[in-house]
Parts: C-alpha cells; sequence; structure tokens
C-alpha cells in the first residue's frame, strides 16, 4: 500500500470527514498505521436511511469516542425547502458542517476518502453533462474558509478492499450504493463494467490518462486567454476584443469568467445563452444561479446583484 502523500504532514491536525463506509474507515486505519495521531473526526448523519444511518453513528462512536464530532441534518426537508436533489443537498449540508467543526476547532483543512475509482466516475459523470469536459477531482479544493484534501486519489477501489480485509477492519455498508437511484450509482455498478466488457480491459486508467491530456489543454488555452487581457482594469469583459473571437471561443471566455466569480451549476445551456449577451443586438441581461445577473453595458459584460 502507497503511503499518504508528501504534502500531508503527520504532526499537524487535520479534520477527516467518515461515514463509517469502506473507504473512510480505510482512510482513518491508513492515516493512524502512519503517525497521523492529531485527527478530529467530523460525521454529518443525513437522516437518509433511517436507523441504518443512526446505526452508522454509534459505529463511529464506538470507534473513535472523543475523536469524533457529530451532527443531524435532515438532508431530505433540505432539498425540498430548496428545491434542490438529495445529492445537491447532502454535499451542501456536508460543506457547511465542515466549516462549523472548523470554526470550532480551529482546524482549516478536511480530508475525504475519495479514490481513484471515483476519479473516474467523475471524470465520466462531468464529460456526459457536457458542461465542463473531462473534469476530475483535485487533490486541493477551497470552499470558503476550509481546504478540502484528497490525499486517496492515487489509491484504486480494489487496493482498498484488500487493505480491509486482510486486516479484518469492520465498516459500515450503505445499502443505498448498490441501488440505481443516482447517475454515479448506475455508472459504476453498470456502465463501467459494460465498458470493461466492451473494450476488454480496465476502463479506469483510460479516463484517467484522458483527463490529464485535456487539462494540458485547458491550460494552454488559459494561459493564452490571460496574456490576451481580455478584461478592463474593474474586471469585466471587454467586448469588442471578444466579439472578434468565434463562437464557441466566446463560451469558453465566459465559462471562464462566471467560474472564475464562483457561479454554480455552470451548465452548457446556461454558458449558451450567457454568450448570446457578447453580440450588441443580443439581450442586456441574463439571471444567473444565486440570485445574481449577468448584464452588458456600454461594451462591457458584467456580474452585478
Amino acid at each position: 500500500m502507497i503511503p499518504p502523500p508528501s504534502w500531508l504532514d503527520p504532526d499537524k491536525a487535520y479534520l477527516v470527514g467518515i461515514s463509517g463506509g469502506r473507504d473512510s474507515v480505510f482512510l482513518h486505519h491508513w492515516l493512524k498505521s502512519h503517525q497521523f495521531h492529531s485527527l478530529i473526526y467530523c460525521h454529518l448523519n443525513h437522516g437518509l436511511r433511517g436507523e441504518e444511518s443512526n446505526a452508522d453513528q454509534v459505529f463511529l462512536e464506538d470507534l473513535l469516542g472523543k475523536q469524533l464530532i457529530c451532527e443531524f441534518i435532515d438532508v431530505a426537508c433540505l432539498a425540498k425547502t430548496k428545491k434542490i436533489s438529495f445529492e445537491v443537498a447532502a454535499r451542501q449540508a456536508r460543506h457547511d458542517f465542515f466549516d462549523r467543526c472548523s470554526k470550532a476547532t480551529g482546524i482549516t483543512e478536511v480530508l475525504l476518502a475519495h479514490h481513484e475509482d471515483d476519479q473516474a466516475e467523475t471524470i465520466l459523470l462531468n464529460l456526459l453533462r457536457g458542461s465542463a469536459g473531462l473534469k476530475a477531482m483535485k487533490p486541493f479544493t477551497t470552499i470558503g474558509s476550509i481546504q478540502l484534501l484528497r490525499p486517496m486519489l492515487q489509491i484504486r477501489r480494489s487496493e482498498i478492499d484488500l487493505y480491509l480485509q486482510s486486516h479484518d477492519l469492520p465498516f459500515r455498508e450503505d445499502s443505498t450504493n448498490a441501488l440505481p437511484i443516482t447517475p454515479r450509482n448506475r455508472l459504476r455498478h453498470e456502465i463501467l463494467p459494460l465498458l470493461q466488457e466492451i473494450m476488454g480491459r480496465d476502463p479506469v486508467p483510460a479516463l484517467l490518462r484522458a483527463e490529464e491530456h485535456f487539462q494540458v489543454s485547458e491550460e494552454i488555452l488559459n494561459e493564452t486567454l490571460h496574456h490576451l487581457q481580455l478584461s478592463d482594469p474593474q474586471g469585466r469583459l471587454f467586448l469588442p476584443k471578444l466579439r472578434e473571437f468565434s463562437q464557441e471561443l466566446q463560451k469558453k471566455v465566459v465559462f471562464l469568467y462566471l467560474k472564475k466569480h464562483q457561479i454554480p451549476d455552470l451548465s452548457s445551456l446556461l454558458i449558451g445563452k450567457a454568450a448570446e449577451l457578447i453580440p450588441s443586438e443580443g439581450p442586456p441581461a441574463l439571471s444567473l444561479p444565486g440570485g445574481l445577473r449577468l448584464r452588458r453595458k456600454e461594451s462591457r459584460l458584467f456580474i452585478s446583484p
């Protein structure tokens, strides 16, 4: 088993997101075996599986004792109130929970148990959604005042299973993971095995290589666009110069601009509508997620409340 990456410091304090499932239990034992002792574990009970969710919490309390911070959030109610999916509601609830844990402990870095197979699923999901290309999870992601760290992105699910079996380590099995109720579950249990059958080889390495090649091309394009100085001193997009580009390149610039300003849910449909503001005869404004607006005024494109 490979050691934790060199950018993790065994003598440093970290928060650890833990569910009780195989991946996060592996992360716990993996870190402990490499002398990481200043760890505080954060478990959010989503309340989506009734007594099974409560049993997850009891399992973790027995495993971690005073090192564990627990909270309960009714994710189903949150999703209904905000009119968002369970997945989005759960992710938002987790990030808010990690932020509260960070404020309570003074620790700003949170370790997560995403691994290489999760990475391949993420790449395929983003490709099929059509708005982000071959986008993968990053080892480091900043959310507000906290940083999410993913030290297991070079470890396969099969390696995790072998480690847990060889050390006879108990973990909790989420019964919903095997159900075809989310796109990720169906990719994991149906599409990726089918791709392996069709191609006669494991599709995960090919997806990871494709993402690496895509990111190199993206970095070259982004650097080129940066040197073209498409923004004015106020950070607004300068439309006369942007109108000289092809429509596809205009969409790319708009995507990067909205991403820079942390506009969520950047679908290909939204990017297309935003690019319609670039021509002088186009609509003057567009509503954005989060209650903001993209506006065109005096040959500039900018975001406003």
